[in-house]
């Protein structure tokens, strides 16, 4: 076994150089210009208490207590251009109280500021960008939270909502809901909500997909006045499949073939096979929610009351975006690390390959240096986004 021995110094060391990149985009973002709405409370600028929890979640981290391991944590203040990091008490109080003034309305922007600013890819299946919205479920039983009921999945918990743009899996909308909230229930005003976005950032034609959860004549069968006082129906077609099983998933042979018939509504003027082709990658959102609950550590939300637990919503919609942008520029392609191809990165690995990094904190000629050491790769891919996202070029939604 070899000769260890530890020994402290003096020198800076940080183990999330990542945080250099998130500290920009909430620049660009646009995130401290709530303390023109929101002024300073008890020496601490709301914008402080923001960017603290947003970068907990850029760390994988929701609970407040987290923020604690950071107080003292140099790197993380300047890395973020804090001022302070506050307590955990001031994290939970303040959230709470911006909660209250409705701070979400604002946080809606942030995100579509970010994606047309640095023009983030944005790519079409085939015709049409997607724009997907579903329901899914976030598990808190066992806890007395303002808004725990009965899901659809049968376990106490919410059922937020989200939509997400294009095959990259950008997201415009995340809003908590109760557990027991159908899901068609205020889901024209949410759509009402994320179209303009989308449409901010794309001008290519778009085609929403939704679930059979969204069902509703009011979706499908529409009239609108023309200036005859006149009345057009719009017709949409209906595209149905018959599936015909032999054998369950494990291979067992079933006695008698079991039958599912699915259909689907739309307006396209497609062929059916290429109707269910797009609904199949319609599916892939599914993942999109996987890494909100688990990769972003969201699965139990960390406050009891209803309203701030849809703010922590609301910004990890920023954080999910931040962490998909820092995949999609610098983890495909030539420049990223070494990995088996992939159109988009789960946030997780994001998170391991460049967030969690570890580098010597050098300050010198008022410049911060982070010494990566013989971390070449990683060094250079951070390095390359700092000067992508440097001078933004596209235009603010």
């Amino acid at each position: 076994m070899p000769n260890i021995k530890f020994r402290a110094s003096r020198r800076t060391l940080t183990s999330h150089a990542g945080l250099s990149i998130i500290g920009q985009c909430f620049e660009i973002a646009g995130v401290d210009s709530i303390d023109s709405r929101f002024p300073t409370t008890l020496g601490m600028r709301t914008s402080d208490v923001i960017k603290s929890y947003l970068g907990l979640l850029c760390l994988g981290m929701s609970d407040y207590d987290a923020v604690e391991n950071f107080r003292r944590d140099k790197p993380f203040q300047q890395l973020l251009t804090l001022q302070k990091v506050p307590s955990a008490a001031t994290l939970r109080q303040r959230l709470e109280k911006l909660a209250a003034n409705d701070l979400q309305t604002r946080t809606a922007t942030w995100s579509t500021t970010l994606l047309s600013l640095i023009e983030a890819p944005i790519t079409a299946e085939t015709t049409h960008v997607c724009l997907d919205i579903d329901t899914f479920v976030m598990d808190n039983s066992n806890s007395k939270k303002e808004g725990v009921s009965r899901t659809y999945q049968k376990v106490d918990g919410y059922t937020p909502i989200a939509a997400y743009l294009g095959n990259e899996g950008w997201c415009l909308g995340l809003e908590l809901r109760p557990g027991k909230q159908h899901t068609m229930k205020e889901s024209n005003a949410f759509l009402e909500r994320v179209l303009p976005r989308a449409q901010c950032l794309t001008k290519q034609p778009i085609l929403l997909r939704e679930d059979s959860g969204f069902d509703s004549q009011a979706l499908w069968t529409q009239t609108v006045s023309i200036h005859d006082d006149n009345k057009t129906e719009y017709v949409v077609q209906r595209v149905m499949r018959l599936v015909e099983r032999t054998a369950d998933r494990d291979g067992q042979l079933l006695l008698e073939p079991d039958y599912e018939l699915e259909g689907w509504w739309t307006s396209l003027d497609e062929a059916p096979e290429a109707v269910i082709k797009r609904y199949q990658a319609h599916a892939t959102h599914e993942q999109f929610h996987s890494e909100i609950k688990t990769d972003l550590d969201l699965e139990r939300l960390p406050s009891g009351k209803f309203a701030t637990n849809d703010l922590i919503l609301h910004l990890a919609q920023l954080a999910y975006n931040i962490l998909r942008l820092m995949g999609q520029l610098g983890m495909t392609g030539e420049l990223s690390p070494v990995r088996h191809p992939a159109k988009r990165r789960r946030l997780r690995t994001v998170l391991q390959e460049l967030v969690h990094r570890a580098a010597l904190v050098i300050h010198k000629a008022r410049q911060i240096i982070l010494d990566f050491g013989q971390d070449i790769g990683r060094m250079t891919v951070l390095k390359t986004l700092r000067s992508r996202l440097r001078y933004p070029r596209g235009t603010p939604c």
